[in-house]
């Protein structure tokens, strides 16, 4: 019997032993599994690039933002907040699968001679009221998944004021696109530094309300798309700029031009975040 109780514990001893080389061996391997961090493309790059659009100041008619609502491509609709339509149109916006951003009001230069309206940010307010005035905001722009700015031209380039919105962004969970209202803009280099999901605007589609000047502005975002890999355009509810956008579709599709959602072109662009 004590021989027979010998062998039994000689052997649990080995196995336990070879557990124990085995784990040793897995270990590592575990280790570098969990530190390497793949890059999350969320689809293959088109070979003619992407271009990612976005449609700003919705929220003050309906029939203004029809068309855009009607598209088949993938839009961003960039809500103003408290304004006459802007929640009932987020809603319609979220139910056709575009994707909702607000459209934040910030100081611009010539302020307030030059005013972006009701909820906006200023460079005068401290972190507390900027948080106040971003809650209320987002409370009249349902199922909003970033931010962009409306104006802002002062603002931006202010690194507190700047810093205060973006942390809030990062504690929501929501993306932030600059507008680029100032080359002085500080917004995206805070955006990154705080790892806030975000990209910049690279050209405005329609500063001027003329259909051939917008389709040669959207000529240009697909040139910047192919030449670059991807592009992203902001425009306004204007039906000269609805009534481009179904030409630029063509065109991309022919130029195997990818349309995408925001949210899959800041991926592509910033996938560490």
């Amino acid at each position: 019997m004590w021989i027979v109780s010998a062998a039994v514990l000689a052997l649990a001893v080995i196995l336990v032993s070879l557990f124990a080389i085995r784990l040793s061996r897995d270990k590592p391997t575990t280790y570098r599994q969990e530190k390497q961090r793949p890059v999350s493309i969320p689809y293959a790059p088109a070979k003619g690039g992407t271009v990612a659009l976005i449609i700003d100041d919705m929220g003050h008619s309906r029939s203004a933002a029809l068309p855009f609502l009607e598209m088949d491509v993938p839009l961003a609709l960039s809500f103003l907040p408290g304004r006459p339509h802007s929640v009932q149109l987020a809603e319609e916006g979220f139910a056709r699968g575009k994707s909702i951003l607000l459209h934040l009001p910030m100081e611009p230069k010539g302020y307030p001679g030059i005013n972006p309206g009701k909820g906006v940010v200023l460079i005068s307010h401290d972190s507390g009221e900027i948080r106040r005035i971003l809650r209320e905001d987002l409370r009249s722009v349902p199922h909003a998944i970033g931010i962009n700015n409306h104006m802002g031209s002062l603002a931006t380039e202010n690194e507190r004021v700047m810093t205060d919105v973006l942390e809030f962004a990062r504690d929501e969970r929501l993306l932030f696109i600059d507008s680029r209202t100032s080359p002085r803009s500080v917004a995206y280099r805070i955006a990154k530094d705080l790892n806030v999901s975000s990209a910049e605007r690279d050209i405005f589609l329609d500063n001027e309300r003329d259909e051939d000047a917008i389709y040669a502005r959207v000529t240009e975002l697909l040139d910047l798309a192919e030449a670059r890999g991807w592009a992203i355009g902001i425009g306004h509810p204007y039906p000269e700029t609805a009534r481009v956008l179904k030409r630029a579709a063509a065109d991309a599709e022919r130029r195997g031009i990818l349309w995408v959602s925001l949210q899959e072109m800041v991926r592509y662009v910033d996938p560490g975040n």
